[in-house]
């Protein structure tokens, strides 16, 4: 999640750099980047979840501290010029992000011309990114992946599940609000809060911990909240409190919904000379793409919840598995 509280740590959210930066966060599980620069290959990361911290004593050879303000142009020129390096200090595995379509989508919603002219924005920089790869004869001897990590979907102004309205929210410890909403129980109300949520709602399905649907692979972890609510596509989880003080707009568009639901399915565009070329594939889990981005490494994959075998498909049979 985005937002998590842990009883040692307190508060997590993407937003708080002390966060962000504090490795015991991130060491339960061990990044790409971390297994690749053990593995003896140099790493590079342009803005990623999780690589301003020190996880288990393991940084990218290459990183910046995020920085929103830093154009799609930019942050491809850096790619870039890392690829410029030195061999020994030239990167083998790389990442860039961009935001620019998912802060347009939330603020104007998916349809609209502003999340239009943020792709052409962003496509704008991946063909930078392909003529700078061309141009350092790279482009076909790369192995480029462009993954979206999630859809968008319309949230209509005044679609809000109001919590107050349900229960009391000083019985509950709110861990986050929005499209999931998570919320610790404080014993002597935890019976009646139980009562109130455990059951059928308009617009809002929630769960506790132990049953949260298998699918979701979600809920072991002690730092899942003892409540998860889930709301229905096109409406968040909030409080009557929280809309009237709000200064900004609501988002017109969001994600986090139902995974199985179409509208937060995800891009897959793959080049390289691991891959076979004008293949469409069946559609895979997300999570498939960490296995078959280790393959390419050709680094022993952690404990995940991927599945190389459903990706498997898109590659060249006789494609080296050690093809960056």
């Amino acid at each position: 999640n985005n937002t998590m509280y842990d009883p040692a740590l307190g508060k997590f959210s993407l937003s708080r750099k002390d966060a962000v930066s504090d490795g015991r966060w991130w060491d339960e599980a061990e990044p790409i980047w971390v297994s690749a620069d053990k593995a003896g290959l140099k790493t590079a990361t342009m803005f990623w979840p999780g690589t301003e911290a020190k996880i288990h004593g393991w940084r990218p050879d290459h990183w910046k501290p995020y920085d929103g303000s830093v154009t799609p142009k930019e942050r491809v020129d850096q790619v870039l010029d890392w690829l410029d390096l030195p061999p020994a200090q030239r990167p083998d595995f790389l990442t860039l992000y961009f935001d620019d379509v998912d802060h347009a989508g939330h603020e104007f919603g998916p349809d609209s011309p502003e999340v239009d002219q943020a792709l052409e924005k962003v496509d704008a920089a991946l063909a930078r990114l392909v003529k700078g790869l061309r141009s350092r004869g790279l482009y076909d001897h790369i192995n480029l992946i462009v993954v979206s990590d999630h859809g968008m979907a319309k949230v209509p102004p005044g679609h809000a599940v109001r919590m107050d309205q349900l229960i009391d929210l000083d019985h509950v410890r709110i861990v986050s609000m929005g499209i999931v909403a998570g919320f610790n129980l404080k014993p002597e109300y935890a019976a009646a809060v139980r009562a109130k949520l455990l059951t059928t709602h308009p617009h809002m399905r929630c769960w506790d911990k132990a049953h949260i649907p298998a699918r979701f692979h979600y809920g072991s972890n002690p730092r899942v909240p003892e409540i998860t609510c889930l709301a229905d596509v096109g409406w968040r989880i909030s409080s009557t409190d929280y809309i009237e003080k709000r200064k900004r707009p609501a988002s017109l568009g969001e994600h986090g919904y139902d995974n199985a639901d179409p509208r937060m399915r995800a891009l897959f565009i793959a080049h390289g000379p691991a891959f076979r070329q004008g293949v469409l594939v069946p559609e895979f889990p997300n999570t498939d793409v960490y296995p078959l981005m280790m393959h390419l490494l050709g680094v022993p994959a952690q404990p995940n919840d991927g599945n190389f075998n459903q990706v498997s498909g898109m590659l060249r049979p006789t494609s080296p598995a050690a093809t960056h």
